[in-house]
């Protein structure tokens, strides 16, 4: 059974091209740019509870290859839940590549970040063979820190 070596959230991934399939489970060298585990945003009003913010980022993960696990087909399955819980987006369901020998390496790139309530947001990921579950879940947190401004009044003369 697949075991996890590597599971996180980093603002970009790069996968060596030159080396096995392209992503999301390319097999080449995979550099992780700028992890994170907290976002600080700044405001000067209200966040609507649904609003996403328009930054691109990833869930990366890194799975230790067993034997027997070249025979499987197994589906690496993500999700995304706001702090009260709900589901943020749909679950991202990606085929593993197994090869014996080598680490399986996937990206989830995920388009924006839901800003709509302060507190802990949980990156999930299991993993299903057949429709069933055969690993997990095991995930991580990240906190969104929202800081409100009060706007300046301009000065009357």
């Amino acid at each position: 059974m697949l075991k996890p070596y590597v599971f996180v959230a980093c603002e970009k991934v790069i996968i060596d091209q030159s080396i096995g399939p392209p992503p999301p489970t390319g097999s080449g060298p995979a550099s992780l740019i700028n992890l994170f585990s907290k976002i600080i945003v700044e405001v000067d009003t209200e966040i609507p509870a649904n609003a996403v913010g328009p930054k691109e980022w990833a869930i990366f993960s890194m799975w230790d290859v067993e034997p027997g696990d070249e025979n499987k087909h197994y589906i690496l399955c993500t999700s995304m839940l706001y702090p009260d819980g709900r589901q943020f987006g749909e679950v991202t369901r990606i085929p593993i590549p197994v090869i014996l020998g080598q680490r399986s390496q996937m990206v989830i790139r995920i388009s924006g970040f839901p800003l709509g309530q302060a507190g802990f947001y949980t990156a999930r990921t299991w993993i299903e063979e057949s429709q069933q579950t055969v690993f997990g879940p095991i995930e991580f947190k990240i906190e969104l820190q929202v800081i409100v401004t009060k706007q300046q009044q301009p000065h009357l003369q």
